[in-house]
């Protein structure tokens, strides 16, 4: 095999609906050109090695590592020149996505997961080498690569991380939303103040800050690589109206959305 992508249509479960999967054998330098995500995708390496661009931050990733791209966010990935990586794939999203990309150590910040016993990569393999099949049987071979992400972080993650995981994730899956503190919270059932505590903690900046800096982030990437207008990018980001986002923008910038994209 160089190239498979099997692709499913039928898009009919609450909590998982896988969009595709395949595998790649890499030619040197191949890449994909970055665009915004629209669901999850998980990639896992076998062999090889090469570089991943997440929102503007870059991760080394090799052999029995796998890497995931959250919804919204802007990525790419490129193969190594000398020795380019060969990977599975699967693309998923669902309601059951965030108990189970939450229950796992993958986060916006920290895509990069390791797999030294190699359960993830066997996984994720068995569900690429039975091609097309039934939807149940896709669905029990889903599960079982799922249930490999989950249980050696339950054993590391303590309570509070946990807390903090889930609203990184939260946040993330949210991006294009004009998300709250309390709205995380409602999520997480739990108090405002002890969340925030723990998340300014754990982060060393407040939630309301970081989830600031995530449609700031998100907006300078768009501004920079994108043909959006402002008005899209704004909407793209959150904010329900221009004028609001180009006064956060100009907050947190120092300059107005149209300077940054002359200058850049």
């Amino acid at each position: 095999m160089e190239h498979k992508n099997f692709r499913v249509f039928s898009k009919n479960n609450l909590d998982f609906n896988v969009v595709q999967y395949g595998y790649r054998k890499c030619e040197p330098m191949f890449s994909e050109k970055p665009h915004i995500w629209p669901n999850f995708l998980f990639h896992y390496v076998h062999s090889g090695k090469g570089v991943l661009n997440v929102d503007g931050s870059i991760f080394e990733v090799s052999k029995n590592q796998g890497f995931i791209i959250f919804p919204g966010q802007i990525a790419n990935y490129v193969a190594d020149a000398s020795d380019p990586f060969e990977y599975t794939w699967v693309e998923f999203f669902g309601n059951g996505t965030k108990g189970f990309i939450a229950s796992s150590l993958l986060s916006p910040r920290t895509p990069v997961v390791n797999d030294a016993d190699g359960k993830i990569g066997k996984a994720i393999w068995d569900m690429v080498v039975c091609g097309e099949m039934t939807n149940a049987r896709l669905m029990s071979k889903f599960w079982a690569f799922a249930d490999t992400l989950m249980v050696d972080s339950l054993k590391a993650v303590n309570p509070t991380d946990m807390y903090v995981e889930k609203a990184i994730s939260y946040i993330g899956e949210n991006i294009g939303k004009d998300t709250k503190v309390n709205d995380v919270c409602r999520y997480l059932n739990i108090s405002r103040n002890y969340f925030c505590n723990i998340f300014t903690q754990k982060m060393g900046i407040s939630p309301k800050r970081y989830i600031l800096e995530q449609h700031m982030e998100m907006a300078c990437e768009l501004l920079k690589r994108s043909h959006f207008s402002v008005g899209e990018i704004a909407s793209i980001v959150g904010y329900d109206k221009q004028s609001k986002f180009t006064k956060a923008f100009i907050r947190y910038m120092g300059k107005s959305p149209s300077a940054y994209r002359k200058e850049i």
